[in-house]
């Protein structure tokens, strides 16, 4: 069954799957999703704040209630944190044991993509679409990362695929385990998935006829009730247990006035083009490709011919739903719009199979000047890095491979482009392969640079072997360090804001550890109080790569200190 419109001959052709694929695709994603996996100690908050919590989970066997600090923690639901203790149990409260669940959902997330490609389009499809995803910035970097972005993102687009391939395909029976999927998602990261579902659909079935009649057709009531049977007594069984505290630190803290207020105060991301920035900076170098296959498909919507395919009007659904959804939060984060992903590099890998079989059809102008440019934009990476590397950034030489690489494949990529006269490979598999050694070289020069200079877990070990267990241990004004300290300390922290509440626990008469930065030291000292330092290190304050540029600023001072008696 083909869907009418320009991509209906995606289906023409496909490429043979024969070991040599395998087996670089396979090299491709254990770099970018496995390699040296547990290397890096927690970066930010957010990493070492999730481990911390499923390791209480873990230790506790309270496996309902989510804790952080011995504290009730209300950000998220509680199924990443059951899949985040499975490795975890087994391999101890280590990075790799935090970080192998969301590796393995970006595993999940590139073969659900690939599935989506062969199921609606061609083998060609999938194993493009796919490999453009693995080696994206965004899965890079998020599969990395101990936080539940990909976990949410393979069952929320997971769902959302397995409907729509139920939809298109004629394929009713697909549609009951994507709503389970959609009830698992929303077991991840709360009813936002079922909202950016909605959206994207209310607007897939606005936008195109063939859409709304296909979409419509599905059992979405009896889907909605599954997925609340599934979700809905986790919350239930939270509010029983800790009634108007688990409402106003769920529902209201972390939901609504996260979405509708400044919380943090106002910063750069409050800008309505904000996500357009990330998803363009994100998507280099198909950038272009992408925009040109955008400016495309709203040619043949405003002819109403029905040469818009259906699948491409719900791609643009999804993207357009998740994108304005997330605009409209006053708080932003740029992983938030990581669910669009798949979509995009699917609608990316359309372009470039149908530059191929059809090099000049006139339907496809715009990606047509989107391709030309892919070469030039690796290019302007390259040099770019180039440039950052010699002037600006303190790494060894050796890492200049990674600009040397991208330049000879954009340079490869602009003239196998124009030698075959506008006609793309089949497979885009220099450009991949610079992506992945710029993977590679990360790893293995930029991650360990930026781990030199993060100290607080070292300071953290320290206090954990010298404190008793009838010592208390603090942290002062750690800010974005508070998380990582208490991971690596292994105990209950006292985390500190005040100055009052500090001097309190300094004048006591009861033993204790406290971090904190060597300028909160010097002014308790100038204020008399009785405090030396045990332990003094110098590294990072800021969890940003700007430690690695040649003028760097002077590193910050940190100290663990004790009672002068």
């Amino acid at each position: 069954m083909t869907m009418p419109g320009r991509g209906s001959s995606d289906r023409g052709s496909s490429i043979a799957i024969d070991p040599i694929v395998i087996v670089i695709s396979t090299v491709v994603l254990f770099v970018v999703l496995f390699w040296r996996l547990g290397v890096p100690s927690f970066w930010d908050p957010d990493e070492a704040h999730y481990a911390q919590t499923t390791r209480e989970l873990i230790a506790t066997g309270d496996w309902l209630a989510p804790f952080y600090n011995d504290q009730p923690f209300f950000d998220k639901p509680i199924l990443f944190h059951w899949l985040q203790a499975i490795p975890m149990a087994i391999a101890g409260p280590t990075e790799v044991a935090a970080r192998l669940m969301p590796a393995f959902a970006a595993l999940a997330l590139v073969g659900i993509t690939a599935w989506v490609g062969a199921s609606l389009f061609s083998t060609d499809i999938a194993i493009v679409s796919a490999l453009l995803l693995a080696t994206s910035p965004a899965v890079f970097a998020l599969a990395r990362y101990a936080i539940l972005d990909t976990v949410f993102t393979a069952f929320v687009f997971g769902g959302a695929a397995l409907l729509s391939v139920a939809a298109l395909r004629a394929r009713p029976r697909l549609q009951w385990p994507g709503y389970l999927l959609l009830g698992l998602a929303v077991l991840t990261k709360g009813p936002v998935a079922l909202v950016l579902c909605g959206l994207a659909f209310v607007l897939a079935i606005a936008l195109s006829a063939e859409a709304r009649r296909r979409l419509l057709g599905l059992r979405l009531l009896s889907g909605l009730a599954l997925i609340v049977a599934i979700a809905s007594p986790w919350f239930v069984y939270m509010w029983l247990r800790f009634r108007d505290a688990f409402v106003a630190g769920y529902l209201l803290d972390e939901n609504i006035r996260l979405f509708a207020t400044d919380r943090f105060g106002p910063t750069a991301s409050t800008s309505v083009w904000f996500y357009v920035r990330v998803l363009g900076a994100g998507l280099v170098p198909w950038t272009a490709l992408l925009v040109g296959r955008l400016y495309d498909d709203i040619r043949a919507a405003l002819r109403r011919d029905g040469s818009l395919d259906t699948s491409d009007a719900l791609f643009w659904s999804w993207t357009i739903a998740i994108v304005g959804f997330f605009t409209l939060s006053r708080f932003k984060l740029d992983h938030y719009v990581f669910p669009v992903a798949p979509t995009l590099y699917l609608l990316c890998a359309r372009a470039w199979l149908a530059l191929r079989q059809r090099p000049a059809d006139p339907g496809s102008i715009g990606a047509r000047i989107g391709l030309r440019l892919v070469g030039p934009l690796m290019l302007a990476i390259a040099i770019a890095g180039g440039y950052l590397m010699i002037v600006r950034l303190d790494l060894p030489p050796g890492s200049l491979v990674v600009p040397i690489a991208m330049g000879i494949a954009g340079a490869a990529t602009t003239a196998g482009i124009i030698r075959r006269g506008g006609r793309p490979p089949r497979v885009p598999w220099i450009a991949l392969g610079a992506m992945t050694i710029t993977y590679g070289g990360l790893i293995v020069w930029v991650l360990p640079a930026l781990e030199q200079q993060k100290v607080v877990p070292d300071i953290a070990r320290w206090v954990a072997t010298r404190a008793a267990a009838t010592d208390h241990v603090a942290s002062y004004r750690l800010n974005r360090w508070n998380t990582a300290f208490r991971f690596y300390v292994g105990r209950h922290v006292a985390m500190i804001d005040a100055p009052d509440e500090a001097k309190k626990l300094f004048d006591g008469s009861e033993p204790f550890y406290c971090a904190m930065f060597g300028p909160a030291y010097d002014e308790f000292i100038a204020d008399g109080l009785p405090l030396r330092i045990v332990y003094e290190r110098e590294g990072m304050s800021v969890t940003s790569g700007r430690v690695l540029w040649r003028q760097r600023a002077p590193p910050t001072r940190f100290v663990v200190v004790t009672g002068a008696r």
